[in-house]
Order: C-alpha cells, then structure tokens, then sequence
C-alpha cells in the first residue's frame, strides 16, 4: 500500500462539487459552482503550487464537469438555461473561449454531467435525464457532438467516468433505490451490463486511472465516511475507510502520472480540500490483465 498525504485546504467558497483534470503530469484545474451559480476555477502546477481563483462566469446548475483531451487543453461541461449542456475550452497560447457555447440541444440533462476523453480530441459525455437514466453522447475527433443516447439504469446525482485506454469509459453511478454503486464498461461501441460493486452510499461516486488496468473509486458509506475501492488489474480490493470528512457531496479524483491520486472534496465551510495518493512499488507493478467488467 502506499500514502495518502493530509488533506489540504485550498480555500474558495464553492457549492457544488468539484471536478478535477490534468492536462500534463505537472498540471491540475479543478473546477466547481460558485457563489452566483457561475464556474469558478484554480490550477496547480508542481514548480509553483495553486494559482489564484478566478471565474469562468455562467448562470449554471448541478455539478460540472472539466477534462483534457489534449496536453495543451481544457474543457468545462456545464448545464445551463433549458437544461442544455454548455462548454467553454483552454487552449494554450488562446486562453478560454470568450463565452459558453451549446453542446448538445436536443436533450435535457437533469444532473451534474461528467465527462472522459477514450483517444486524444475525443470526449464522452454523460449525465441524467428527467426519470434518471444514463444519457451518453459523444464527439469523435475532429467531429462534432453526437446526439445523447440513453443507456439506460435508474440513476440518482451525479455519475462519474474514466478512460485508461483507446475506446474505453468505465462508468460508475449510484442506483436510484438501492444507493447502491454500479459499474459498467464502453469498450468500443459495445457496453457491458450493469456491475454491483458495492451497497449503502451516500454520495454519488468518482472515478480514475492511472494507467490500464487500475481504477479508483471513491464514495461517502453511510456512517458520511470516505470510501475507497480499487481494481489492480487482477481483482477489486475492499472497501478502505479513509475516515469522516468534508460533506457528502460527490468527490472528484484524477491521477497525473503513474501511482497517483489527486483527491478533492467540497468542506463543510465550502473550501475545496485536496488529499494526494503516492502509491508504492507493488502497485506500479501488478501485472494484471484481466477486465474487471
């Protein structure tokens, strides 16, 4: 096993939960929902350490959703006026787009969105619609946005997805009745069913990966403590209890290099909170194969 580090408080008032990207082994953005519902953001960077806040503006609701499709980018999902999906992108050397643009007209999505990136310059896109099932939509590269399919489940808040590989989203989300936490695998075109890994959360998951055949995932169990499951290419570990903190609000985890985990949570006096796993050689070193769907 390896480390976590202590959790860090990264100040801001935000209120929803957050969601984090990184773009480059040495670079995070974490985004969230301010005080005036507009995105709010802050980036980390290893030579430096936190920049300073600054916004992104919109009049949003739910939780959004940041990825990197490609090292020198960003892109903010958000859901807006008529419950549309809304964008707005990072370039280097461009800044970000001057205003948020449409995504994605024709459905309306009911919760946070979430958001993975299968190959550079594609991106998945997920969220829920009015009777909580699963809506997925796609942009291929160099294409525009696909329409949301509905994949089914009976869902509640806000799901969370990952990409270790080439065509690959593994997508966790939290039963409707059951809050019990599902997973399921988009291996090209084709998905897998529905997975049980695990029952009795409070929050709605999140998800990463640093590398094929590792996935983290985290939860809030029913005593409001912080859960943690991993898949080691070989078979998922119990659940590990990492103790009480922050609200019960979705977590958001990202991994920037091999063996870590950078983890973030919204407090309960609205800060952002950030907590680092370091993993150990074992870890690194798993040999595993096997597809946990």
């Amino acid at each position: 096993m390896g480390t976590w580090s202590d959790w860090e408080d990264v100040g801001g008032t935000i209120l929803s939960a957050p969601s984090a990207a990184s773009r480059t082994g040495d670079r995070i953005t974490v985004v969230a929902r301010g005080t005036r519902n507009q995105i709010v953001y802050r980036s980390w960077n290893e030579s430096s350490g936190w920049g300073d806040w600054a916004d992104l503006g919109g009049g949003l609701v739910f939780d959004p959703a940041i990825i990197s499709g490609k090292p020198d980018r960003y892109t903010v999902y958000a859901v807006g006026g008529g419950f549309t999906v809304y964008r707005k992108s990072y370039i280097d050397g461009n800044g970000w787009d001057g205003s948020w643009s449409k995504t994605n007209e024709a459905t309306e999505i009911r919760s946070g969105v979430a958001a993975a990136s299968a190959r550079e310059e594609r991106y998945d896109l997920f969220g829920l619609n009015g009777v909580n099932q699963v809506q997925h939509a796609t942009a291929p590269p160099g294409g525009g946005w696909q329409p949301f399919n509905n994949i089914g489940g009976t869902m509640q808040g806000t799901v969370a997805a990952a990409s270790w590989g080439t065509g690959r989203v593994d997508l966790v989300a939290r039963g409707a009745a059951s809050n019990t936490l599902w997973h399921r695998v988009l291996n090209g075109s084709t998905w897998t069913n529905w997975r049980d890994i695990g029952t009795g959360f409070l929050s709605g998951p999140a998800i990463s990966t640093w590398g094929p055949d590792r996935l983290d995932v985290f939860a809030k169990g029913h005593e409001h403590q912080l859960l943690h499951r991993w898949w080691n290419g070989q078979t998922w570990s119990e659940w590990q209890d990492l103790g009480v903190v922050n609200t019960d609000d979705n977590l958001a985890a990202v991994s920037r290099k091999p063996g870590n985990i950078e983890l973030f949570g919204r407090g309960r006096d609205n800060h952002l909170y950030r907590r680092t796993y370091t993993a150990d050689s074992n870890e690194l070193d798993n040999g595993g194969v096997t597809d946990p769907s």
